[in-house]
């Protein structure tokens, strides 16, 4: 029996002129066994990609890119994991230097970026700009309060569960933001940038929390300490429990619970017996959840009351 010779379709992601130029034909590229991630960008079923997931189609239209060609702004923010909104119809967003031409395709946002401005590297096998640099770039597409959220993700880390508090190293530092800030001067977005910096902390757990500190603020209130220490005595012994965000002269403590907080039974048990220990302390509790963020004037009258008290005492 005669074999086929044709060329067989690697696994992975690909674009359509790189494998014609590899001698792949095109009835193997008119495959329905391949997906199309935007106009003249393939991926095969074997590349362990889920295109329904923004940052897996990012990472699938990075690895495709011709030389010259990357994955940018709110994109390479997903490949980065820091929060930021995709683009509304989930287009991939794709730079290139000046004086090359940005890509106008289907699926594809391209833009052009001025020599010498990034810094780039490579994560999960794409070429993205540093993590200061993405947030730099942030500025042109998104708004205040979603650019103070990304910015304190990257200089916070995250929590490591069962840790006694300790973080992954942070993205970037303030100091980092501030001297890509500084590069970023002539472009778009940067007064926003401006102020947005100064309202970026470090410590923050999550985007709601951060969103709370904004909204606290907004509302008028002094900004509070993120991740507050409390000093406690538990069974003798003298601890350091720590508060998403406090008002340590008022002995006021405000927690953004997640769903997690209310399904988790262990975590609900953590959560009881470490409210109570700060009561004992003279701690006011304040629990925050995702509700009181979309419609939060009964939360800002909980907050309200606990500052009267809090003075009256």
């Amino acid at each position: 029996m005669r074999q086929s010779t044709a060329t067989p379709v690697p696994p992975g992601a690909h674009s359509v002129g790189a494998l014609h130029s590899a001698g792949v034909s095109r009835g193997r590229l008119r495959s329905p066994r391949l997906a199309r991630v935007a106009t003249g960008l393939v991926v095969t079923p074997d590349s362990g990609l889920d295109l329904s997931v923004y940052r897996d189609r990012c990472l699938a239209v990075g690895r495709s890119l011709a030389t010259g060609r990357f994955t940018s702004r709110r994109s390479a923010a997903a490949i980065l994991r820091i929060p930021a909104p995709p683009p509304r119809h989930r287009e991939v967003e794709v730079g290139v230097i000046t004086p090359a031409r940005a890509p106008r395709r289907s699926g594809l946002l391209g833009h052009r970026v001025r020599p010498d401005l990034l810094k780039f590297e490579s994560r999960d096998g794409v070429a993205i700009p540093s993590p200061a640099d993405v947030w730099c770039q942030l500025s042109a597409v998104l708004g205040f309060e979603a650019l103070v959220v990304a910015g304190d993700a990257i200089v916070s880390g995250s929590r490591i569960l069962s840790s006694g508090g300790q973080r992954t190293p942070e993205l970037a530092t303030l100091d980092q933001l501030r001297a890509a800030h500084g590069q970023h001067s002539r472009g778009t977005g940067t007064p926003l940038r401006s102020r947005a910096l100064e309202a970026v902390r470090a410590g923050v757990d999550s985007p709601q929390e951060s969103r709370l500190r904004l909204m606290l603020v907004g509302a008028g209130y002094p900004e509070p300490t993120v991740d507050c220490a409390v000093a406690v005595m538990i069974d003798g012994r003298h601890r350091e429990l720590h508060v998403d965000l406090g008002y340590p002269e008022l002995r006021i403590a405000i927690e953004y619970e997640g769903v997690h907080h209310f399904t988790d039974p262990r975590q609900v048990r953590l959560d009881l017996r470490r409210i109570e220990v700060l009561h004992e302390h003279g701690w006011r509790v304040i629990r925050v959840t995702a509700a009181d963020l979309r419609d939060p004037s009964n939360l800002l009258s909980r907050i309200a009351k606990a500052f009267a008290d809090a003075l009256a005492r």
